[in-house]
C-alpha cells in the first residue's frame, strides 16, 4: 500500500520510441500498434505484415544449418537398416520435450529407439560419466543428443574409444543450442548448433526442442513427408516457452502454431497434462509457462524425468492420465519443499543484519533439495531484488544455484572468485556452483566485495518496463483486439504495458474473497473496467475520486458471447503531484522528529508549490481532533501506509487539511508531552504505547511545536 501514496514500488522505465512512427499503413493499423512493432525492430510494412500474419511456410529451410544434410541422411540410413538408436536428452522441460519429439518420430517410422535422461542429482547436466558407461556397455549404432552435448568432447571421445576397443562402431550426432566452446566441442559425426561461429543459419535462438523439430523437418523433407514435424509443434512450443528463449523469428511461429495445436488437436500426453493442470478451456503462453511447464519440470526436480517422456510418448490415454496425476503430485511436493526452503532462507536473511547492506545474498542450509534451490534463488531475487545464491550443504561440500538481477553478470562474479570454487558454470543471469563448505563465509565476503563496485543503488530497485504512454482514446476494445495479433507473448516479445496518467477512481470493489480489486477508472471521460490481482488490501487506501497514474495491459474479456475491454492492472499510484507532496511531507516529518530541518529545502518546497504553508501548519484544533481520533480508534501500531490511511480518514471526517505530516507530528508532540510513547520499529512501522494515567498538558511546553511555529512564521513572512 505504501507504493500507492509514495510511489515506492517499482521504478517505471519507458521504452524508447519516436513520437511519430509510420510503417506505411493507413487507417487499418493505428499508430499505437505501429509503435509497438517499431519497438520490436520492425521497420517497414512488409516486415510488419509477416510479423502480424505468421505462417509455417515462413520457417527457414532446415538444410541452411551446417551438418543438417549429413545428419538427416545418417538418421534415414539408421531407420532404413533398423539400427539401434539412442536419444540422449536432459531432465528439464526442453530436454524432455526434445527427447519426446524424436522418440515419437522414430516410433512413427517403426525404428528401434531408446532414450536416456540423466538424473539431476546423481549425474547433473550433460553427458555424465555414468551415461558414458551405459552407452559403452550397449551396442547402439547411433546416438543423438538433444539440448546437451556441445561441451562433451571428452565424454564423446571416451565413447568412441570404448566402442573401438570392442571392435564396434558408433556414430554420434550432437544437437544443442547452448553456447559453443572451441576447446570442449566434441568431434562427433555432426554437431548441429546455430551458435557455432561458422553457422550460416539465419535464426540463432532455437531451444533444444526447436532444434529437434528442425531435424524432423529435414528428415521429413527427404522422406517426402514435409509436414511430419507438424505433429510435434505442441511439444516444441511447450519447450520454447519454458526455456525462456526469445519469442521472435522462428520461435514465435513455432509457439503460435504449437499453442494452436494444444488448443485444437493436443497429443494424448498433452491432453492428459491439460486436464491435470485444469487449463483445458483456455491455453496461452502464460498458462503454458505457469501451469504446464512446472509439472513437466517437477518430474526431473523431484524424481525421474523419464516419467515426463513416458507421458508424451504413450499412446494410451488412461496411462497418460495416470502419469499426469503423478506429475501433479511431484509438482505439489516440489512446491512444498520449495516453500519450506524459501521460508528457511528468508528467516536466515531476516535474522542476520549483514544481509541488509550486502548486495549479493549468499544463504545456505543443510540438505536443501538440489532440485529446487534454483527456484528458491529466483524467489529471493523477486523478494529482495538482489542477486541470490542458495547453497545446499552436504558433508564437506556445498552445491548451489544462483540467479541475478539485470546488469550484474553472475557468471563473471563466479569467475572472479573461482579460486574458491570446485566447479561452476552458467551465464549472466543464472549459474550453478560447488565449493567446500568451510569456504562459504569467505565466499560470501569475496563475492560481495566484487559486487560492491558493480551494483549501483538504483540497480537494487526493481523496475517496470512500460512500452508506451497513452491517452484515453487509445484505450478501447478495438485496440485490445489488434494487440492480440502480437501474441504469443514472452521473452523478447513482452505483453505491451501502457501508462495513463490522471485516471480517476470512479468505483471500487473487492473480489475473490478479498484477494483482488476491481476498479472502474475514468479515462478522459470514458469509464473502463480494470482488475488489480492480489491487491485487495489496497481497497483501504483508495478514496473514490482519487486521480491516479496507472500501468496496465489491454485485454478482451469474453462473457456469454459478449466481448468487452478489460484492463489488467500492473501498478497503480496517486498522480505524480500527490506523490511528490507525500514524499515531501514524510521527509519533513522525519526532520521534525529530529528538530533538524534544511531550511533551504523547505523554502524550495513552498516555492515549487510541492506543498503549501497550510500543509505544514499544526495548530491547537488539529491536535485536539487528532487526539480524539487516536483515542477513539485505540491505535497501537501503524505502518507508513496506515499513517496515510488514518490521515485521509481524519481529513474526510473533520473537513480539515489533516495530512500524514500533521498526524505524525501530532503523535510526536504527544510522545514529547508523555501522553503516549511512540517508537520507530526496525521495519519502519511505529508502535504506540499509551500512558497509564492521562493528564492535562500545556502545548506551550512542546519544543517540536515551538520549532515548527518558528519555521512556518518565517515562511509566512517570506511569502508576504
Amino acid at each position: 500500500m505504501e507504493n500507492y501514496f509514495l510511489g515506492s514500488g517499482k521504478r517505471w522505465v519507458f521504452s524508447e520510441c519516436p513520437e511519430r512512427v509510420s510503417l506505411g499503413f493507413k487507417q487499418d493499423v493505428p499508430e499505437l500498434l505501429q509503435k509497438l512493432l517499431f519497438q520490436r525492430k520492425i521497420t517497414n510494412k512488409e516486415e510488419a505484415i509477416t510479423f502480424l500474419n505468421p505462417t509455417l511456410e515462413a520457417l527457414h529451410d532446415p538444410f541452411l544449418m551446417e551438418g543438417m544434410d549429413l545428419a538427416a541422411d545418417r538418421i534415414i540410413r539408421a531407420i532404413t537398416q533398423k539400427e539401434r538408436i539412442l536419444v540422449y536428452g536432459d531432465y528439464d522441460v526442453d530436454g524432455v520435450s526434445a527427447t519426446s519429439i524424436l522418440v515419437q518420430f522414430f516410433e512413427s517410422m517403426n525404428a528401434p529407439i531408446e532414450y536416456y535422461i540423466p538424473d539431476r542429482v546423481d549425474e547433473g547436466y550433460g553427458i555424465s560419466d555414468a551415461a558414458v558407461d551405459y552407452i559403452s556397455s550397449h551396442d547402439f549404432e547411433l546416438v543423438i543428443t538433444v539440448d546437451c552435448g556441445i561441451t562433451a568432447r571428452f565424454q564423446v571421445d571416451a565413447i568412441y574409444e570404448r566402442y573401438s576397443q570392442k571392435g564396434k562402431t558408433i556414430d554420434i550426432i550432437i544437437t544443442d543450442h547452448h553456447q559453443w566452446n572451441e576447446q570442449l566441442m566434441p568431434e562427433a559425426l555432426v554437431v548441429l548448433n546455430p551458435h557455432i561461429p561458422t553457422s550460416r543459419y539465419p535464426f540463432k535462438n532455437l531451444c533444444g526442442a526447436g532444434l529437434a523439430l528442425k531435424l524432423v523437418q529435414a528428415i521429413g523433407a527427404k522422406l517426402q513427408k514435409p509436414n511430419a514435424y507438424h505433429d510435434y509443434l505442441d511439444l516444441a512450443a511447450l519447450a520454447t516457452i519454458a526455456d525462456i528463449v526469445e519469442l521472435n523469428g522462428e520461435n514465435r511461429i513455432i509457439t503460435k502454431f504449437g499453442i494452436e495445436k494444444i488448443v485444437k488437436n493436443p497429443s494424448i500426453g498433452m491432453q492428459a497434462l491439460l486436464k491435470a493442470a485444469g487449463v483445458e478451456s483456455l491455453v496461452d503462453s502464460y498458462r503454458v509457462s505457469f501451469a504446464l511447464a512446472p509439472r513437466v519440470n517437477a518430474a526431473g526436480r523431484m524424481g525421474d524425468a523419464k516419467r515426463a517422456v513416458s507421458l508424451f510418448t504413450t499412446k494410451d490415454l488412461s496411462e497418460a492420465e495416470k502419469i499426469a496425476l503423478l506429475l501433479n503430485e511431484s509438482n505439489t511436493k516440489r512446491q512444498e519443499v520449495q516453500d519450506q526452503i524459501f521460508k528457511s532462507a528468508v528467516q536466515v536473511i531476516e535474522k542476520d543484519a549483514r544481509y541488509r547492506t550486502e548486495k549479493v545474498l549468499v544463504v545456505h542450509g543443510t540438505g536443501w533439495h538440489h532440485g529446487v534451490i534454483g527456484i528458491v534463488a529466483s524467489k529471493l531475487v523477486d523478494r529482495y531484488h538482489k542477486p541470490a545464491i542458495v547453497l545446499s550443504v552436504e558433508e564437506d561440500k556445498a552445491v548451489g544455484s544462483g540467479r541475478s538481477i539485470e546488469g550484474f553478470n553472475l557468471f563473471s562474479a563466479m569467475e572472479a572468485v573461482s579460486n574458491l570454487l570446485v566447479k561452476y558454470g552458467g551465464h549472466e543471469q543464472a549459474g550453478g556452483l560447488t565449493l567446500m563448505a568451510e569456504d562459504i563465509e569467505y565466499f560470501r565476503v569475496r563475492i560481495n566485495a566484487y559486487a560492491d563496485d558493480l551494483i549501483q543503488q538504483e540497480m537494487l530497485q526493481p523496475t517496470m518496463t512500460i512500452h508506451l504512454p497513452v491517452n484515453g482514446k487509445e484505450v478501447n476494445l478495438r485496440t485490445a483486439k489488434l494487440l492480440s495479433r502480437l501474441e504469443p507473448f514472452g521473452s523478447g516479445n513482452q505483453m505491451p504495458l501502457f501508462c495513463l496518467k490522471g485516471a480517476v477512481i470512479l468505483n471500487k470493489k473487492v473480489i475473490g474473497n478479498g484477494k483482488h480489486l476491481k476498479l472502474t477508472l475514468g479515462m478522459e471521460g470514458q469509464p473502463v473496467e480494470g482488475v488489480y490481482f492480489n491487491k485487495g488490501e489496497l481497497d483501504k487506501a483508495i478514496v473514490l475520486g482519487d486521480k491516479v497514474d496507472v500501468v496496465f495491459s489491454q485485454e478482451v474479456n469474453v462473457w456469454q458471447n459478449s466481448e468487452t475491454l478489460q484492463l489488467k492492472l500492473y501498478d497503480l499510484r496517486l498522480e505524480e503531484a500527490k506523490i511528490n507532496r507525500n514524499r515531501f511531507l514524510v521527509k519533513l516529518a522525519r526532520q521534525v522528529e529530529c528538530l533538524d530541518c534544511d531550511e533551504n529545502w523547505l523554502y524550495n518546497g513552498i516555492i515549487d508549490e510541492t506543498v503549501s504553508l497550510d500543509d505544514i501548519k499544526v495548530n491547537r484544533d488539529d491536535l485536539v481532533i487528532i487526539y480524539r481520533y487516536i483515542t477513539k480508534t485505540e491505535i497501537k501500531a501503524f505502518s507508513l501506509a496506515e499513517l496515510f490511511i488514518h490521515a485521509r480518514t481524519l481529513e474526510q471526517e473533520s473537513k480539515r487539511n489533516i495530512n500524514c505530516f500533521k498526524l505524525l507530528t501530532a503523535l510526536l508532540v504527544f510522545d514529547e508531552l508523555e501522553l503516549l510513547s511512540l517508537e520507530l520499529q526496525q521495519d519502519g512501522s511505529y508502535k504506540v504505547t499509551w500512558a497509564d494515567n492521562a493528564r492535562k498538558v500545556n502545548l506551550e511546553d512542546s519544543e517540536i511545536l515551538d520549532w515548527l511555529r518558528e519555521a512556518t512564521e518565517g515562511l509566512s513572512r517570506w511569502k508576504r
